[in-house]
């Protein structure tokens, strides 16, 4: 068991080191994040949803924004 816990927190660092690595992504992650706080000082609003789990991530940033930000 101890071996599956470490294989999947392994994968979650990989997946994070390529992220990191990747210069277009990291912009494109400012980009959308510029257009959302963008977005919200004029008084607009960003409509999230999913299907499954992506529905409970889009309620769990829905969440961070109203209570966080």
């Amino acid at each position: 068991m101890e071996s599956i816990i470490r294989y999947r927190i392994r994968e979650s660092i990989r997946v994070k080191e390529l992220i990191y690595q990747d210069s277009q992504l990291i912009q494109l992650i400012w980009e959308v994040s510029m257009a959302i706080v963008e977005t919200f000082r004029k008084g607009g609003k960003v409509l999230l949803c999913g299907n499954g789990g992506s529905a409970a991530d889009a309620q769990h940033i829905a969440a961070e924004l109203s209570g966080r930000f």
